[in-house]
């Protein structure tokens, strides 16, 4: 491989980085302007780690996919930090929002939060359903000290 093409394949890639970078600043004002409050809401509202409220915030693809069983021990487990009391605010995910260009639109943020009995950091995957934000995904882990 010669000089120029070297040169040519790194410009390219080069490019694309800028690209990628602008596109996901632009997701991140966009979702932190759309999806962020949706976030806070449904975090406070599931915080208790009550079935209904969890249910009623799924997705149609994590309700096919999550047996009621898986979401009995999910609420079992999560309920071992006690009810949600708050938490710092969400860091919207660029590289989620990259990869959300090969397949589904799905929209992640972070966070780290303070629970009843302990505290812990918090990945939530939303995706959009007929205008509403509902969790593709959710993991909850302890923050140690």
């Amino acid at each position: 491989m010669g000089n120029h093409q070297l040169r040519i394949i790194t410009l390219f890639f080069l490019t694309l980085c800028i690209v990628l970078y602008f596109y996901t600043a632009k997701q991140q004002a966009y979702y932190d302007h759309q999806a962020r409050p949706a976030i806070n809401d449904i975090l406070m509202d599931i915080g208790q780690w009550q079935k209904q409220p969890l249910l009623e915030h799924l997705s149609s693809a994590a309700r096919k996919t999550t047996s009621d069983q898986q979401i009995e021990q999910l609420l079992i487990r999560y309920q071992q930090f006690g009810a949600l009391q708050s938490f710092e605010p969400l860091q919207f995910s660029r590289l989620a929002s990259v990869f959300s260009l090969l397949g589904d639109s799905k929209i992640n943020y972070q966070t780290n939060a303070k629970f009843e009995l302990t505290e812990g950091h918090i990945n939530i995957t939303l995706v959009n359903e007929n205008g509403h934000y509902k969790i593709y995904n959710l993991s909850i882990n302890p923050v140690t000290q």
